[in-house]
């Protein structure tokens, strides 16, 4: 048929609703039904993929964790020469990406209900882990001399340092580039 949808592009398009209905609107009013009006499927579709608004919330946590994950990935790639470099402009569009986005705002905010809050604090264990099983893929694949066990600590590092400045801005003299200089130099000085 030529208007279905891969299940990939139901969730694009769901994630994409969700965003937008966060912009409008705080968090207490953002319903499954507006999300899936808004992206063009219906509310059993989503919960039968999400199981409830929080589920919504965190498959949509974790494929922003994935989004931003790739920017440092393809940020450390345009700089094969330099991983210092390549690293801390990574790690910087990762925190200025993150900051941006309406779901992260809405709980820095303090419009979002405390089962959110908890998505990217006390429950973020999948949150951490996905983000750490990704910058640990980018840390062996770019800097193979590392190690392993060094790629890892690195990367549960730079997980819960990116998870931190998400959910509590730095102090108005910190910007997402002197966090990302402070751990580049440890993984990679110059």
């Amino acid at each position: 048929m030529p208007g279905r949808r891969t299940a990939a592009e139901r969730s694009a398009a769901v994630f994409d609703a969700l965003r937008r209905q966060l912009l409008d609107n705080p968090w207490r009013d953002v319903t499954l039904e507006a999300v899936a009006n808004d992206a063009g499927v219906s509310r059993q579709t989503l919960y039968n993929t999400f199981g409830s608004r929080n589920g919504l919330a965190q498959a949509y946590t974790l494929a922003l964790a994935d989004v931003l994950c790739d920017v440092i990935g393809a940020t450390v790639a345009e700089h094969p020469d330099d991983p210092r470099a390549g690293l801390e402009a990574g790690l910087v569009l990762f925190l200025e990406g993150a900051a941006t986005d309406p779901l992260i705002g809405r709980v820095r905010d303090g419009d979002a209900h405390p089962d959110l809050v908890r998505l990217v604090t006390a429950d973020a264990g999948p949150l951490l882990a996905r983000a750490g099983e990704r910058l640990e893929q980018i840390a062996r694949s770019t800097w193979p001399a590392l190690g392993a066990d060094s790629a890892r600590s690195f990367a549960r590092v730079a997980a819960r340092m990116a998870l931190s400045y998400i959910t509590t801005p730095p102090e108005h003299d910190e910007s997402p580039a002197a966090l990302a200089a402070g751990l580049s130099v440890v993984l990679a000085p110059r």
